[in-house]
């Protein structure tokens, strides 16, 4: 009988101080089993900070950039070079030490693959990456960009001793992962897999989270049911009126995040004639986008991409040119440029073309869906048919990446600021591969940008972001729809720390190193 009552005491105890946080990743279906940080998909999304690291940390909620594998960096006087100092206490999860030959080996891969190179690192001015020693590497660059130090902060370190191997790192599923993050793989279905803390981590005593459990969901709905009945420690997705669930412990935060868009594909017709995309964005009612689709929790974008925070920036003296919802005024356009209606209403060209596209969207994501039925609603008023497709995350993004879609629902990077913004949505190296998902192309563009990154005048920075909304106004490259809520639910039922409104030191992603930065401030009931 004793030995049975300290059996109990034991198991009790496992219980009440088990330290396991479930969480989502995202609601993509059944988990790929594919830990390659540079995959963008929801395994991918884990092994970003979990598994893998990067030399430094930029948290765009603060603007503060953390030293994490790298302890320090120091630019040349020039702003030509950058030496990073590594830290010599970290190891991969195999037990090799990480050194400089892994950072000179991963920057080399992002150039030999450009595929990899998501952040556009060696397009942005990289030259080349050398070795000083076994722990400082210095970056040099072809050009002046002070703002590249975001683009390396988006880089995850891989193992040269295992990844050298590897034909084509591009297409490596990665199965089981080594990294220097803080856990590693324990177990895995495409239904649930599970994260363990790693004891021999370099920071092992800032975690507190002993396992991290990823089940898989297939669309917000039955994500939304996990929520309400307690399943989740952390989820970050859309649950519309989630002030009313009756759950104690359920806490949320939406805070103002990335914007959203209708992309066009430029290099098709009718999207290549910036009237034609002048006149769909006069169709958009994005006020019912906010309040329907996306049940009032995002904020609505304005015509230029300025957030409130930078409102300084915005050029008074354009705001002649901003466009606002006018169904009278999108038919007008239209049929000024040559579009009249068929039998059944949809618009067709002097070609004989109807005004009928294929709009895709990511698979489950149902405020998106909605979103996009909305917009096909819209727009069908003035005479264009836009079709929505929801399809598999990852084919989603290949099939913008591949130029292979008419019109999408997608998102940009803002990043810390709006210079880095306009690099990520305008610049031509980031065209389909990278937050420029439509293929904005265009030379003026390039240089304004550019300059952005070599002047620290705000005389002339407002100067250059004039001219930046002027073309944007003009051209119209995208439609803005709303910035999307960086999506933020969580229970305070087994754990403390968690960033809200009144402590604001993170924006809660799950999909980079934000989330191992939200983990180390959790502290356990």
């Amino acid at each position: 009988m004793k030995r049975f009552f300290v059996m109990m005491l034991v198991l009790v105890s496992l219980l009440v101080f088990s330290a396991d946080l479930t969480m989502i990743i995202s609601v993509t279906g059944a988990h790929q089993r594919n830990f390659n940080p540079y995959f963008a998909g929801g395994t991918g999304y884990a092994a970003c900070g979990f598994i893998y690291e990067t030399l430094i940390y930029s948290n765009n909620f603060t603007g503060e950039i953390i030293p994490w594998l790298a302890v320090d960096y120091e630019w040349s006087n020039d702003y030509r070079s950058i030496v990073f100092n590594l830290r010599k206490n970290v190891t991969w999860s195999d037990g090799k030490p990480f050194t400089a030959d892994d950072v000179v080996f991963t920057f080399e891969m992002l150039r030999k693959f450009p595929s990899l190179d998501t952040q556009g690192i060696w397009s942005s001015g990289l030259e080349s990456v050398e070795k000083i020693d076994s722990y400082t590497v210095r970056l040099n660059f072809s050009k002046l960009n002070t703002l590249i130090i975001y683009n390396i902060a988006g880089v995850y370190m891989v193992p040269k001793h295992l990844w050298e191997k590897l034909d084509d790192p591009s297409k490596f599923t990665n199965e089981n992962p080594v990294g220097t993050g803080a856990y590693v793989l324990e177990n895995f279905t495409d239904q649930v897999f599970t994260l363990k803390k790693r004891v021999d981590y370099w920071q092992a005593e800032k975690v507190k989270v002993d396992r991290i459990r990823i089940p898989a969901f297939n669309g917000n709905e039955p994500a939304q049911l996990a929520v309400a009945n307690g399943e989740l420690d952390w989820a970050g997705i859309n649950y519309p009126r989630i002030e009313n669930v009756q759950n104690k412990d359920i806490k949320y935060w939406f805070p103002e995040g990335n914007p959203v868009f209708l992309f066009f594909n430029l290099e098709r017709d009718p999207f290549k004639d910036p009237a034609f995309r002048k006149a769909i964005a006069k169709a958009v009612n994005t006020d019912e986008l906010v309040k329907i689709g996306m049940t009032n929790y995002a904020v609505k974008a304005n015509p230029v991409l300025i957030k409130s925070g930078y409102s300084y920036l915005i050029d008074e003296n354009l705001k002649d040119k901003w466009y606002s919802f006018d169904i009278q005024q999108a038919k007008s356009e239209l049929a000024s440029l040559g579009f009249r209606a068929g039998k059944d209403g949809i618009l067709v060209g002097a070609d004989g073309k109807r005004l009928s596209y294929e709009l895709i969207v990511p698979a489950g994501w149902t405020d998106w869906i909605a979103v996009s039925q909305l917009l096909s609603q819209q727009l069908k008023k003035i005479g264009v048919e836009l079709n929505v497709t929801p399809i598999d995350f990852g084919a989603y993004l290949a099939k913008i990446r591949q130029k292979d879609f008419d019109v999408a629902v997608s998102w940009s990077n803002y990043g810390p600021n709006p210079y880095i913004f306009f690099q990520n949505y305008l610049h031509s190296s980031n065209a389909y591969t990278g937050s420029n998902r439509g293929g904005w192309i265009n030379k003026e563009t390039d240089e304004l940008v550019e300059k952005l990154s070599q002047t620290a005048d705000m005389e002339e920075i407002k100067t250059i972001v004039s001219k930046i909304q002027e073309i944007i106004l003009d051209n119209v490259p995208a439609v803005p729809l709303f910035y999307n809520p960086v999506w933020f639910i969580y229970s305070i039922k087994n754990f403390t720390g968690w960033p809200n409104e009144n402590n604001a030191f993170v924006e809660p992603r799950t999909t980079g190193m934000d989330k191992i930065y939200l983990i180390m401030h959790l502290q356990p009931k």
